[in-house]
């Protein structure tokens, strides 16, 4: 009877493909690349750290004028006619949008620490982008309203 040995092993590295796998959607072993990250990469790299820092001192700006709380809400009461209690929204999705850019660029960092090519999903391109609209065009909700 003839024996057949296997050609390769494939150590499964579950912590790898996950890295991989919310990073930049790349779940297969065979999409995973130890080359060099591209320029345009670098350059995504780059534009989180930024988003990461604008979203840091939005959130502590948000987090810091509590007092002020109710001088925002009767200036937004004059202007649209109704009361509304915008500063807590604004806090929580700060908060939230603040989460999901500290978490991309953890993973980024994580690519670089174990030497993987970063390749960042196109959608967490758009969701990183989101921040980095002008303030005109995200309070523009709150001046039609």
């Amino acid at each position: 009877m003839v024996r057949h040995q296997p050609l390769q092993y494939y150590e499964p590295q579950l912590c790898l493909s996950c890295l991989t796998g919310i990073y930049g959607c790349r779940w297969k072993r065979y999409q995973r690349s130890h080359d060099d990250t591209t320029p345009w990469e670098r350059l995504w790299f780059l534009l989180l750290t930024f988003t990461f820092g604008l979203t840091l001192t939005w959130l502590y700006f948000w987090w810091e004028v509590h007092n002020d709380y109710d001088e925002f809400n009767w200036y937004l009461y004059n202007r649209m006619g109704y009361w509304s209690d915008w500063p807590m929204p604004i806090l929580v999705t700060t908060a939230a949008a603040f989460a999901y850019i500290a978490g991309l660029l953890v993973l980024a960092l994580c690519h670089i620490a174990v030497g993987q090519q970063m390749n960042l999903h196109w959608l967490h391109k758009v969701r990183s982008l989101v921040p980095l609209s002008p303030e005109e065009g995200r309070t523009e909700v709150l001046r039609t309203g």
